[in-house]
């Protein structure tokens, strides 16, 4: 008997809560940093959207190219392990991206408050 059924069941539901808890957070908590970063609120919080769309659509790709590799299963042990690694290296990979997000926005902010306009970015 195969578990990969059971593995994707059990797989997909973890993958869609973690991917939208983290989203929603990131979400709710990025507003401030863009509305620092970009003067016009209506184009800080359209960002702020885009960037909740590009996560969303990176993990979902992500986690349908893991389903497409996940190797036969055969016994509970194994659906155990491989869901484990699945899930763990997808919430790796939020880490990652979170933490480079962040560097990238403290570079930004860095080297607009030491040039000699310190006014917010204006896109026109």
């Amino acid at each position: 008997m195969s578990f990969n059924v059971t593995s994707y069941l059990i797989y997909i539901p973890i993958t869609v809560l973690i991917t939208v808890i983290i989203g929603k957070l990131f979400h709710r908590n990025g507003t401030c940093y863009t509305l620092h970063l970009i003067s016009d609120p209506s184009i800080a919080r359209s960002v702020n959207n885009l960037l909740l769309t590009g996560y969303y659509l990176f993990n979902a790709g992500y986690a349908i190219v893991m389903i497409r590799k996940w190797p036969q299963v055969q016994d509970f042990t194994t659906c155990m392990n491989e869901l484990s690694a699945r899930v763990g290296f997808i919430v790796f990979t939020l880490a990652v991206m979170h933490y480079f997000n962040m560097l990238v926005i403290g570079w930004v902010y860095h080297h607009r408050k030491q040039s000699k306009n310190h006014t917010s970015w204006k896109i026109t």
